[in-house]
C-alpha cells in the first residue's frame, strides 16, 4: 500500500479550506458592496411609505418618484436617533398638521417596531404601520393586514381590546382571534405611543 505524505494528509486540506474560505468571503463581500446602495435605497423608500401610510396620506405604491415627491411636500424629518430620523412632522400647506414617530415594544417572539401617526394634538391616531415584527404567521402576524391597521385611524386612546370584528367605540381595538399575547402587546404599545411621541418631540426641541 502506498504511504501518503504529510502534505497530502495535513497541509493540503488546510490550504484547500483556506482558499475556499477566501473565495466565499470575496464573493459575499462583492455581492454586499454591489447591492449596498440598492438595499439602502429600498430601506429608505420603505420608511417613507410607512410614514405616509401612518399619516393617512395617499401615495402611488410602485412609483418611487411619486412617493418621493409627496414625501418631500408632506413630511419633514426631525433629528436623528439610531441612524434614522427621530420623528416626523406632517405638513399640510407648509404648516405642521400632525406627527409620526417610532414606537416599539416586546411581542410574542421578538420586538415589534411601528410608526404611529397622530394629529397635531398627539391624541388622535391617524394610522400605524408595523415595520418590524416576528409574530406567528397566520396568527399574530396578521397585525400587518390592512383591516387591523386601518382600525386605528381617527381613534383616541387609551384603548381596550374587544373580540375580533366587534370594535365600534373610539377607544376600542379589535383583538386578533387566536393571538391573545400579540393582541395584548399591540394594546400595550399603542397605549404608550402618544407619550413616546411627546417625549421624542420634546427631547429634540419640538413643540406641539
Amino acid at each position: 500500500m502506498k504511504k501518503e505524505g504529510t502534505f497530502a494528509l495535513r497541509i493540503y486540506p488546510v490550504l484547500f479550506m483556506a482558499l475556499l474560505t477566501v473565495l466565499f468571503i470575496t464573493v459575499v463581500s462583492g455581492i454586499y458592496l454591489s447591492t449596498k446602495d440598492l438595499v439602502e435605497m429600498n430601506e429608505t423608500l420603505s420608511r417613507k411609505k410607512a410614514v405616509l401610510y401612518a399619516a393617512g396620506i395617499d401615495f402611488p405604491d410602485g412609483n418611487p418618484e411619486g412617493i418621493q415627491e409627496i414625501y418631500t411636500n408632506r413630511v419633514r424629518e426631525i433629528g436623528t436617533a439610531d441612524g434614522r430620523p427621530a420623528y416626523f412632522e406632517i405638513l399640510t400647506d407648509g404648516s405642521v398638521s400632525g406627527y409620526a414617530a417610532y414606537v416599539s415594544g416586546a411581542g410574542l417572539w421578538g420586538q415589534i417596531v411601528a410608526i404611529f401617526g397622530f394629529g397635531k394634538d398627539l391624541k388622535q391616531f391617524t394610522g400605524v404601520e408595523f415595520i418590524e415584527q416576528n409574530e406567528t404567521p397566520g396568527l399574530g402576524a396578521r397585525i400587518t393586514e390592512p383591516w387591523f391597521k386601518e382600525q386605528f385611524r381617527g381613534k383616541t386612546g387609551p384603548f381596550t381590546l374587544v373580540d375580533e370584528g366587534t370594535a365600534t367605540g373610539p377607544g376600542q381595538l379589535d383583538a386578533i382571534t387566536g393571538a391573545t399575547r400579540t393582541s395584548t402587546a399591540i394594546l400595550r404599545i399603542s397605549n404608550k405611543a402618544p407619550e413616546v411621541a411627546e417625549e421624542v418631540i420634546a427631547s429634540n426641541g419640538g413643540e406641539h
